[in-house]
């Protein structure tokens, strides 16, 4: 038989401020000073309070099996309620919440799931939000461009301006480690003699045909970046370029603003050999180029016992994605209804 004092005196910290609490309240001490010294809240209080009247100072220790459970229907529905106003929790903070408001500590966790079950919560991978996006910015600048476009249909539709959609990839020799069936317990391994090797890429996909262009580059700069414009224009002779590209320094300054002011020097906008427009910040997925990354990857990690070496892996890379034909319904956030493969 324990006593609140042997409890105080030897117990677990939380069967403490059990103890202590119904201990403070014998001393005719205040609810509201018990809650600030204690760490605690009123209605953790008025709970052992009740328990210990109740059952004694053994109902307070954490392996007591007591004639009914801890929490009775209204407090569940307190929780339920508390549960229902947050759109996310962690379980470590629930647990605490749970501690600090009604003295509970559950030995398993499963008492806590069934709770978080109840008020319809369950298990969510985060994933990562940039705090600087602006939804409405993204919008705006979709519909600008969409409009440019439109203004221009008719030099697209005959060839005349080819819209091109860019943008740049790194890939590196872990991006080849896929899935595999194999035996439990046993690793399935690639030998790698270098993960952290890595080439860069150059990527655009033409918006009306839907070809996708492919350049290896050793880095992402301004003079692999007018480099790359210089293969498209000898790829599409005769018309002006159009690029629809993310605001990536090497795409606004130094090089390709100088080649830019070369090759339009003179010309009015509407001539202008090639015309560069940003997308909105923030938002990679705004480009369907992203996707074309992914895919790519994805074809890689599926055929990684065939890639040996690096080597081979860009090869893979390459060749899956080269003047391959990619369509996504990102294509469509473009055009406008007159804009239509021809």
């Amino acid at each position: 038989m324990e006593t609140l004092q042997t409890i105080i005196d030897k117990g677990d910290p939380r069967e403490i401020k059990r103890a202590m609490t119904v201990k403070m309240l014998q001393s005719k001490i205040e609810v509201k000073l018990i809650t600030e010294v204690l760490s605690i809240s009123d209605k953790f209080v008025s709970k052992w309070k009740l328990i210990y009247e109740k059952e004694g100072a053994d109902a307070l220790l954490l392996n007591y099996k007591g004639s009914e459970s801890y929490l009775n229907e209204k407090e569940i529905d307190e929780i339920i309620k508390y549960l229902k106003n947050h759109k996310s929790i962690k379980f470590e903070d629930f647990v605490e919440y749970i501690e600090k408001q009604y003295g509970i500590v559950y030995k398993s966790k499963q008492s806590y799931y069934d709770l978080l079950k109840k008020s319809r919560m369950s298990w969510h991978k985060t994933q990562k939000a940039n705090p600087k996006r602006d939804e409405q910015k993204i919008a705006e600048k979709r519909e600008e461009i969409k409009k440019k476009l439109n203004d221009r249909s008719q030099e697209i539709k005959d060839g005349k301006l080819v819209v091109l959609l860019e943008d740049e990839s790194h890939l590196i020799w872990g991006d080849a480690c896929g899935l595999i069936w194999g035996k439990t317990n046993e690793k399935v391994e690639i030998p790698m003699t270098n993960f952290r090797e890595r080439q860069t890429y150059f990527g655009a996909v033409n918006l009306m045909s839907k070809v996708f262009h492919i350049e290896p580059y050793p880095s992402g700069n301004g003079v692999n970046t007018v480099d790359f414009v210089k293969k498209l224009q000898a790829i599409y002779q005769g018309a002006k370029l159009l690029f629809i590209w993310d605001g990536a320094s090497y795409h606004k300054y130094s090089e390709m603003r100088a080649y830019l002011g070369e090759i339009n020097k003179g010309l009015e906008e509407k001539d202008w050999l090639v015309t560069c427009i940003l997308f909105a910040p923030n938002a990679p997925e705004q480009n369907p180029v992203e996707d074309i990354w992914l895919k790519g990857k994805n074809w890689i990690r599926k055929h990684f016992f065939e890639n040996k070496t690096f080597a081979q892996v860009k090869q893979c890379f390459f060749e899956f994605l080269k003047n391959r034909i990619f369509d996504f319904h990102k294509f469509e956030w473009y055009m406008e209804s007159n804009l239509q493969i021809i």
